[in-house]
């Protein structure tokens, strides 16, 4: 289903969110969708309503006892001593801990689980004009940026998505976003003070990067770096 992974629309998102607690998400999907997770009360909501179906869908399972014949052939493809298999004990242990170990796993499966972020004390989130999430910027406090792209959307040949921070009024590229996967940007050190208030925006310039080192297109989106506390958002 992986091929379904689309959180530019809500019905990507909520496709996204059962794949997130059946844990069949790749790595890096499972990172893009927690980092979204954690600033996105929507998608906060339907990864919990997914969860109450399919716990309520596992209590509806009747269970099922495995056939005699399988311990012995599991236990002969292992090489184990026949004689010890035989006993009774021995295979009501083994079928304790099988039993032990598959409810430790269901309730991995559906237990609620903090959002795991990308690197980074502070959250951006640069939405498109219509306020879907375009790109998410987590920065360290030592100036290190790393930025997904979620859906940039469609821009015109030869354009893109540059990142700005205002140092005193004046902007100053801090580099051009991806258009899809990670990039990672690191903060000059003389800005390293004024990354908790200062202002950033994007623009969207040429892929090259804006002429002059200066803003020239349409501003994207602008706002704030928001500290995470924890793994979630002080707003």
């Amino acid at each position: 289903m992986h091929d379904t992974f689309r959180l530019s629309d809500p019905e990507g998102r909520d496709l996204a969110a059962g794949e997130y607690v059946l844990g069949t998400l790749e790595p890096e999907q499972r990172v893009e969708f927690e980092s979204l997770l954690a600033v996105s009360p929507e998608l906060q909501r339907s990864v919990d309503a997914w969860r109450e179906h399919l716990q309520l869908l596992n209590q509806q399972l009747t269970p099922v006892s495995p056939p005699q014949r399988l311990w012995p052939e599991i236990a002969q493809r292992l090489g184990l001593r026949t004689g010890l298999l035989h006993r009774l004990g021995f295979w009501r242990t083994i079928s304790g801990v099988a039993t032990a170990a598959a409810l430790a796993l269901a309730v991995m499966a559906l237990a609620p689980r903090e959002p795991a972020m990308m690197p980074g004390e502070y959250v951006f989130v640069i939405n498109q004009p219509n306020g879907q999430p375009a790109w998410i910027l987590n920065a360290t406090l030592n100036g290190k940026m790393m930025v997904q792209a979620v859906a940039p959307g469609p821009m015109p040949v030869g354009k893109g998505g540059e990142l700005w921070m205002m140092e005193n009024g004046t902007p100053v590229s801090l580099g051009m976003l991806p258009t899809q996967g990670q990039a990672t940007m690191q903060l000059p050190a003389k800005m390293l003070n004024l990354m908790k208030t200062a202002d950033f925006a994007v623009s969207m310039e040429p892929s090259a990067g804006a002429p002059g080192g200066k803003p020239s297109g349409p501003v994207i989106d602008e706002g704030k770096l928001v500290q995470i506390r924890g793994n979630t958002v002080s707003l």
